[in-house]
């Protein structure tokens, strides 16, 4: 049993990722703010339901980026690893909300790295994400391509962040995984996502907005991601490794939506509109290094995913979040 920091543990990924270490058998501490980003009603619905005897005292409702209170939360726990999920998401709002995301992901990202440091954890596990990549035409995306050029101030808080987790390795010997998320989807996702946002028009007869068809997204979900988190919780590395987390499936927007129609029974209006500023047109992730070392084995294809989440949607979402 190990004793493992989650921060942002009432989001999408930490939630499912701390039901599982809990199930494991696990220790666990939740740093999350819950912040309005979104509503915060499904941060605490997701604890409610997907956590449910979580203990308060080690629920702690605190921003990364305040190093007096992420200093008191290192100082009453000894942690033999953290996972640092707690960030501002989301490509177009960076856009607009440049300085609240570099002090969220950089910000944050330096006081765990420096607590962690203090406190001499042995392994630190970073989220990284696929928009790292910027406008790469060549596919798949590989952990030795270039991501200098990032496309987006959500972007480059992340390629900093990565470079902020080989600095504090090269200076302290801190072992570190940086894991860069495909576009991870499931029940409990965040309601600003193509998923969240299809789902509620085809089922309410809105006209959706289709960014493209040509348009590939690596679709990842959420249950793999976890499989994913838990290999690089379990095999520390022994300096700084990069790994991708995706599906290896480059899934083109209309066949996306045919997921969504085909489990909602219900056939999508659709427009095209042009890809925004800071959007990539396509991602595909090599996912060989994290099969070879983290033993990470995606299993969920679009089709079964979305089912699935619509399945969440149907049953749970509406009659208790939309009544």
């Amino acid at each position: 049993m190990s004793k493992i920091l989650v921060t942002g543990g009432a989001g999408f990924i930490g939630a499912h990722l701390v039901k599982e270490l809990l199930a494991r058998g696990d220790e666990v501490v939740i740093v999350d703010d819950f912040n309005n980003r979104y509503d915060p009603k499904l941060k605490e619905a997701r604890v409610s339901e997907l956590l449910p005897d979580f203990p308060t005292d080690v629920l702690i409702r605190e921003d990364v980026s305040d190093a007096e209170a992420m200093a008191k939360v290192f100082a009453n726990h000894k942690f033999d690893a953290v996972v640092h999920l707690a960030a501002w998401a989301a490509v177009q709002r960076s856009i607009d909300e440049p300085l609240t995301y570099s002090n969220a992901n950089i910000n944050g990202t330096i006081v765990m790295l420096e607590e962690a440091r203090k406190h001499n954890v042995k392994n630190f596990v970073f989220a990284s994400s696929s928009s790292v990549y910027g406008g790469r035409e060549e596919m798949p995306l590989s952990e030795t391509d270039d991501v200098s050029k990032p496309i987006s101030p959500y972007a480059a808080t992340k390629v900093a962040g990565e470079a902020l987790c080989a600095t504090w390795n090269y200076l302290y010997d801190l072992p570190i995984s940086a894991v860069r998320f495909f576009t991870v989807y499931g029940p409990w996702g965040r309601p600003e996502m193509a998923l969240f946002k299809f789902t509620e028009a085809i089922e309410e007869g809105r006209t959706i907005e289709m960014r493209g068809s040509e348009t590939k997204r690596d679709f990842t979900f959420i249950d793999d991601i976890v499989q994913g988190l838990l290999g690089a919780i379990d095999n520390p590395p022994a300096g700084y490794e990069i790994y991708n987390l995706g599906n290896q499936d480059a899934v083109p927007l209309p066949r996306f939506i045919k997921a969504i129609e085909a489990a909602l029974d219900k056939k999508a209006t659709i427009t095209d509109v042009p890809l925004p500023p800071g959007d990539v047109p396509q991602t595909l992730a090599d996912i060989s290094k994290a099969k070879e070392r983290l033993g990470y084995k995606p299993t969920t294809s679009i089709e079964e995913g979305v089912k699935k989440f619509v399945s969440w949607y149907q049953d749970w979402y509406l009659p208790n979040f939309r009544k």
